[in-house]
């Protein structure tokens, strides 16, 4: 049985490596061929189109990053529909648009392919090393197909409901740790700028009710003035903005991140779109005339 894995890029090489390793025989698309190589080189074999992929494979993988592009590859010219079998599976492991993934899944249906949402949390560190948790929506016994082939990629299958609330379940997740990476932001730009070394902050913190995932990031990005991205900041924003679309949409005031949207919002502004999301402390620095470092 061939698999196919929709873009190879910073999640998506790692992830479709795992299932290359697993034993499966692979087959990947993406809109640059180059990024494709690393895994053509280990014995994955290329498809010139998601239409293409899907005609050649029964259960079909995809790591994209916006909604916009997820329906590019499913309904766009030689889109993954055009190619649809009965009985295929498209697995989205995308962060998505709720409604988005709803809409696939209902036109999928009618052609007889099944759907599952499937985004992951871990970050590329997760994604390398094959530890990545996986919050799926979909039919319990559709998972149950492929639960081995997500168990090369994570290690925490985590069934949610329906179609759709896997990515409610991961832009809950998004919308948490975007928040405390702001206010862990503001929290040491006020601790250094009234005088506290961030070190000595950063060690009471981590034994007090504060700390966080997103506080033990510190020492290796912020402190270090090292902002390359594990999870960048335009994908950040995106999420962000998905999450309040899905609070307005089912009538949930979401008003503390719509003031971290602005903060995300600044830090583009600044220039830091590429970089990680802990970026998002260069504005706050920059207004305050302080810089959290530990590095000499």
């Amino acid at each position: 049985m061939k698999i196919g894995f929709i873009c190879v890029g910073q999640m998506g090489r790692h992830m479709a490596r795992h299932i290359l390793e697993g034993g499966y025989e692979l087959v990947i698309y993406d809109a640059s061929r180059e990024a494709a190589e690393y895994l053509l080189q280990k014995g994955a074999k290329w498809a010139g189109s998601p239409k293409e992929l899907a005609q050649s494979c029964t259960i079909i993988f995809a790591s994209l990053p916006t909604p916009k592009i997820v329906e590019e590859v499913v309904y766009g010219k030689n889109g993954l529909k055009s190619g649809w079998k009965t009985g295929d599976i498209f697995v989205d492991m995308s962060t998505n648009s709720p409604t988005t993934i709803g809409r696939i899944a209902k036109d999928a249906k009618a052609m007889g392919v099944s759907v599952l949402d499937a985004p992951v949390s871990g970050g590329t560190t997760g994604a390398d090393k094959g530890t990545l948790a996986i919050m799926v929506g979909g039919d319990p016994a559709v998972l149950e197909k492929v639960r081995k082939i997500l168990e090369t990629m994570g290690k925490g299958i985590f069934p949610v409901g329906p179609v759709g609330c896997g990515n409610i379940a991961k832009l809950v997740n998004n919308y948490i740790a975007l928040i405390t990476n702001a206010a862990i932001a503001e929290g040491f730009v006020l601790g250094v700028k009234s005088g506290i070394d961030p070190k000595v902050l950063y060690d009471i913190v981590s034994v007090s009710t504060g700390r966080s995932w997103s506080l033990e990031q510190m020492p290796s990005t912020v402190f270090a003035d090292n902002f390359e991205p594990g999870f960048k900041m335009s994908l950040g924003r995106k999420d962000m903005a998905l999450a309040l679309t899905q609070g307005q949409e089912v009538g949930v005031p979401l008003e503390i991140g719509t003031t971290v949207q602005k903060e995300l919002d600044a830090a583009i502004e600044a220039g830091c779109s590429e970089k990680s999301v802990q970026a998002v402390i260069i504005p706050m620095e920059k207004k305050t005339g302080v810089k959290v470092r530990t590095t000499k």
